[in-house]
């Protein structure tokens, strides 16, 4: 090991080295602390062997200094000292002192003391490599999972805006990837479906899940009971959701999920969609400027088999719009009110940005009922869905 030692007196200095180099170390010698902290920050010393009571900087001193400071490793401390009671023992630890060596120094003594060192520092090399080999790993899962982010990102739908309907979303991962998702698209030119859905967990198999699903729940026709038109649009919800339902039943899941499902038919403006244990939805009437809450219940999906879902039919005018949203926004503090999202808060809110775009809602959420350090530590994912008819 490379070793310093510091002491005052030359004599020590020599005794304490020649012991040293019997032993096969390498030694270096300071004659006081400060002389001692200009070689030990330009030097990478295993053990620093220095007395108590010096001039100018002390043995305690030095030790706090070294303790202080940002090595690159860790520095086995080892004082010199004539001085006993338990005080200044507890003051020596409380410093960083690691082992101590009686005066006058015995070759014996000192090298039981540096076996000792030997042992630690293994340690903490062991240790060092094992956390270095642990920080990789986590790098590594931070970069996949800040690409799962962006993968999981990408599957969500463009914004619409056309003469049928406008559409925006609002969308945030508690950790990076979540459990929410969203989707909509046309089978023709008369119909969107659409879904929201929150899979219960959080973390990797919850966003693996909803991953899944968002990939192929338009891919699944045998979900929907066969061909999408209008005649089978109107049950099509409750089809769906009784059909989903059955399948996760069948997998090893421990998972749920919560949901609204629906088909907007744009020929006869009508919305049909189905309730799973989602948040209520909300409605705005633009003939009658009014929001409201879509007061329907229903079971979650893939908790129980002989559940039964019940499509529910509303009409839709020109300017009406239909809100969704998770329930993870219920366990944020607006930035507006300082009040969390329980359903009247939330209510309220949205109540003064009902007569605004799609668009411009999700705007005023994002920047407004939010701020930035809210949206770094969510506390669950917060995916929000509006629909304006034309």
């Amino acid at each position: 090991m490379k070793i310093l030692v510091v002491d005052d007196s030359s004599e020590i200095r020599l005794i304490i080295k020649h012991y040293l180099q019997k032993f096969n170390h390498d030694v270096d010698i300071a004659t006081d602390g400060h002389n001692a902290w200009e070689k030990i920050i330009i030097n990478d010393y295993h053990v620093i062997i220095c007395d108590w009571k010096m001039p100018k900087l002390n043995g305690l001193e030095l030790c706090k200094k070294i303790r202080k400071h940002n090595f690159n490793h860790y520095i086995y401390f080892i004082l010199l000292t004539g001085m006993s009671g338990k005080n200044n023992i507890l003051d020596a630890i409380k410093a960083g002192v690691d082992d101590f060596v009686s005066k006058p120094v015995e070759s014996d003594e000192l090298e039981i003391r540096l076996r000792s060192a030997t042992r630690v520092l293994d340690l903490e090399s062991s240790l060092e490599n094992k956390n270095k080999a642990l920080k990789q790993i986590n790098d590594q899962l931070e970069t996949d999972l800040r690409n799962a982010t962006e993968t999981q990102l990408s599957l969500l739908p463009v914004f619409l805006d056309n003469s049928n309907v406008k559409s925006a979303w609002f969308y945030q991962p508690a950790v990076f990837v979540g459990g929410d998702t969203l989707n909509y698209f046309s089978p023709s030119p008369d119909f969107l479906v659409f879904f929201n859905l929150d899979v219960s967990g959080h973390g990797i198999s919850s966003a693996m899940l909803s991953m899944f699903l968002q990939s192929t729940l338009g891919l699944k026709r045998s979900l929907y009971g066969g061909e999408i038109n209008r005649e089978s649009a109107y049950l099509l919800p409750e089809v769906f959701a009784n059909n989903l339902n059955n399948m996760l039943l069948e997998t090893s899941s421990d998972h749920y999920i919560t949901m609204i499902f629906g088909i907007i038919d744009f020929k006869t403006k009508e919305l049909h969609y189905v309730q799973a244990g989602h948040p209520h939805p909300l409605r705005y009437s633009n003939d009658k400027n009014v929001l409201s809450e879509e007061n329907i219940d229903g079971f979650p999906i893939g908790l129980v088999k002989s559940a039964k879902y019940e499509t529910q039919h509303r009409k839709y005018q020109t300017g009406d719009k239909f809100i969704i949203y998770s329930d993870g926004i219920s366990e944020t503090n607006s930035a507006i009110t300082n009040k969390k999202f329980q359903s009247d808060v939330l209510y309220e809110h949205f109540n003064q940005i009902k007569n605004d775009s799609p668009s411009a809602m999700v705007k005023k959420i994002q920047n407004e009922w939010l701020i930035d350090d809210q949206l770094k530590s969510l506390p669950d994912d917060i995916n929000i869905l509006i629909f304006e008819f034309q």
